[in-house]
């Protein structure tokens, strides 16, 4: 028998990795019953022409065909599903993970598929393709797997003769918390892990193979502090030269999870979602406000690299509170703001509430929402907006060492300089600067703070790019222009009165920034 996996991924980059069509071929593999069955992973990227792939499939001869599927790719799942069917009314068309998990009636209604996984699906795969139900339609609930025995799916799919330059990897499956707009909150709440030996073998496999950058999936990473201790001593030791990205809960973190993780090359990923107490509240939230800057204080003065996400639309949030989300969020400093609307995912308890909470979303398949009772469709639209500002002058300029000195000169919240942009965001933010200080009488001023972003800039460049010189014109030393993010330009000035233009050189051989 041959059965084809099908993966479609948003667009060919590093995270778009087959985990779930591996973890299948890999249960079949090492089942006695499905050991000889021939197993093809076959990947996709959005967009898509699905006859094209549907015509395809058909000429690998394979009798079934199953398909991993999300929100974001099921629209191109049924259809190519139809396509198979229409072709050959006799294969085995079969749909898990976590968009059919949820709402296992969108699949189910269609006709097209003999049948639907809700759950872990390696744990039961084999026995149900050996004996596939003779309802057509028919929707199998799955218990959780034996993820902490289970064997490794990776090398099913990573070999030499089958690059990737980056991979998913699942150390931990369940999730203890309850967030109300979540897939995860209706999922299973056990933590389970795998076992330290595992780790260490697919750390191996990663570094023979070449794997560069490695997105951790845990949920939560640093929930179990004991345990993300030793996954980051592992990392350390086995195979410290990957690019690691992990989520984690900034009020967690120690001094000594900061260290370990300034070992490594990494990224962390933290939630913050709203600060608006409301909001919390109806998402099963809580934030110590505090305690949160107080931790991400802690993760700057170790050098670590983190991003905080932000949701709109929240319900009890408005477009008001959301900008204060977004001043409290830049107060941080984080490397990059990441903001999305809410998507009312099937299975939520956000949607089951939908209707007292006036959540009207688009519905299959983005379930993004248009509005609710406290964020209007202007509302919806000025975020967007506001959201693409954020993007262009704090995201892609690097803008977390000088964008708060900028704001606070021009006696701006950093919200209100993100709206002053948006009717800019063509515009080169040091034009951009330039204009806005002219504006508020403070020419003086912008001498210092323009240096203080080309300078930002040249450096971000320098280590992007190991081994390569840079030249930029600065109106103060590189390491006083430092203490500008830490000050006021008007305080700066008057303790650095004057400056003249200087040509710097800026190399960084990959370990050490050099200045000259």
């Amino acid at each position: 028998m041959t059965i084809v996996l099908i993966s479609i991924h948003v667009e060919k980059t590093p995270p778009a990795f087959p985990l779930a069509a591996a973890v299948i071929k890999t249960a079949l593999k090492h089942n006695q019953g499905t050991a000889e069955f021939d197993v093809i992973m076959k990947e996709y990227y959005l967009p898509i022409n699905t006859g094209k792939a549907a015509e395809e499939l058909l000429k690998t001869g394979a009798s079934a065909f199953g398909f991993s599927a999300c929100t974001w790719n099921s629209a191109e799942i049924i259809k190519i599903a139809a396509g198979l069917r229409k072709s050959n009314k006799r294969l085995l068309l079969f749909t898990g993970g976590p968009h059919p998990s949820a709402d296992s009636s969108r699949f189910a209604e269609t006709g097209l598929f003999d049948f639907i996984v809700i759950g872990e699906a390696e744990k039961l795969i084999a026995e149900t393709l050996l004996n596939p139900p003779r309802q057509k339609s028919a929707v199998l609930h799955f218990p959780p797997a034996g993820f902490t025995e289970s064997e490794s799916p990776y090398p099913a799919v990573i070999s030499p003769s089958r690059q990737y330059d980056g991979v998913l990897w699942e150390i931990t499956r369940g999730c203890p918390y309850n967030c109300a707009f979540c897939y995860e909150s209706r999922g299973n709440k056990t933590i389970r892990t795998i076992t330290n030996e595992r780790i260490e073998r697919e750390l191996q496999l990663f570094k023979n193979n070449g794997i560069e950058k490695i997105w951790v999936l845990d949920p939560t990473f640093n929930h179990n502090r004991k345990h993300a201790e030793t996954v980051l001593e592992l990392i350390a030791k086995n195979y410290p030269d990957a690019h690691y990205t992990f989520e984690i809960r900034a009020e967690l973190m120690t001094e000594k999870l900061c260290g370990l993780f300034a070992e490594l090359d990494v990224s962390l990923q933290i939630g913050l979602q709203t600060t608006n107490n409301a909001a919390l509240t109806e998402i099963n939230r809580n934030l110590n406000s505090n305690k949160f800057l107080e931790k991400c204080k802690l993760m700057s003065g170790y050098g670590l690299t983190f991003g905080l996400d932000l949701i709109y639309g929240l319900p009890f949030d408005n477009y008001e509170s959301f900008m204060k989300s977004l001043d409290f969020a830049v107060s941080t400093s984080p490397n990059n703001i990441d903001i999305f609307p809410l998507s009312v995912l099937p299975g939520t308890e956000l949607t089951e509430k939908s209707k007292t909470l006036g959540l009207h979303h688009e519905g299959f398949p983005s379930y993004q929402l248009i509005e609710c009772n406290s964020f209007s469709r202007s509302d919806m639209r000025k975020a967007e907006k506001l959201t693409a500002a954020v993007d262009m002058l704090y995201n892609r300029e690097q803008a977390f060492p000088w964008f708060g000195t900028a704001a606070a000169a021009l006696s701006l919240t950093p919200s209100e300089l993100f709206e002053k942009y948006t009717g800019n965001t063509n515009i080169d933010a040091v034009v951009f600067f330039r204009r806005e200080f002219h504006r508020a009488g403070l020419d003086h001023l912008f001498p210092v703070v323009d240096s203080l972003i080309r300078w930002s800039r040249t450096a971000e460049e320098a280590f992007q790019n190991p081994g390569k010189p840079f030249q930029v014109v600065l109106c103060r030393k590189p390491e006083i222009l430092d203490e500008l993010s830490n000050t006021d330009p008007e305080t700066f000035l008057r303790r650095y009165p004057s400056g003249k233009n200087k040509n710097y050189s800026i190399y960084f051989d990959g370990e050490d920034l050099y200045i000259n």
